[in-house]
């Protein structure tokens, strides 16, 4: 298609079509096999009152799917956790299936948290998540007298190693990924940055 894009164009007043095409061939080999941004989002979302909320979402749809087995998503996803004592949770999504699945927990500092996830495509209907969870918190537990692991500058990580299977056809259809948070109050948990990048074979 672009021999024919550069035929309609001409040789004449510009470069030779052998010598374009070449250099389209190296621009879709280079964008093909390099890792590519295909999403960032830094705007500022909070959960509202109860029960899991979503706070940023993402469609993993054409060209940006994942279509060849060994293909892959590096994601980011990061926010904090407001100043307050009631019990908090953020959860990361693929298709509807949760991957990082934190029940709640005690954290009462102003604190951030951060998930990064490696998604690699397994095959046309299931991947695998390689994913960790961190929390930057002054007080893990709020119970019990002073501890040092808990009240001073302290954290929590979580690692997680699964397959999410019975997806629909990841080259064909798109792929919803979300990240949910939960807490008592408005803006308890909050998010404000999502990087999503994707490697395809």
């Amino acid at each position: 298609m672009a021999t024919s894009i550069i035929r309609v164009l001409g040789d004449s007043g510009g470069a030779l079509t052998r010598d374009v095409a070449s250099e389209i061939d190296n621009l879709i080999a280079w964008a093909k096999d390099g890792v590519r941004n295909i999403k960032t989002d830094t705007s500022t979302v909070g959960n509202v009152g109860a029960g899991l909320d979503v706070l940023h979402t993402f469609s993993l749809n054409t060209p940006n799917r994942l279509t060849t087995n060994g293909d892959y998503l590096r994601v980011r996803y990061s926010g904090n956790f407001a100043a307050n004592d009631t019990d908090k949770r953020v959860n990361a999504f693929f298709g509807g299936t949760v991957y990082e699945g934190s029940s709640v927990l005690d954290i009462d500092g102003a604190v951030g948290w951060r998930i990064d996830a490696t998604i690699t495509r397994i095959s046309s209907t299931s991947v695998r998540v390689d994913s960790a969870l961190t929390v930057n918190t002054f007080r893990a537990d709020s119970a019990g007298p002073p501890n040092i692991s808990t009240d001073g500058l302290s954290y929590f990580n979580i690692c997680r190693n699964l397959d999410i299977t019975g997806l629909p056809d990841l080259g064909a259809n798109a792929t919803t990924m979300e990240v949910k948070g939960e807490g008592a109050a408005n803006n308890d948990v909050f998010q404000n940055l999502s990087i999503i990048e994707l490697r395809q074979q």
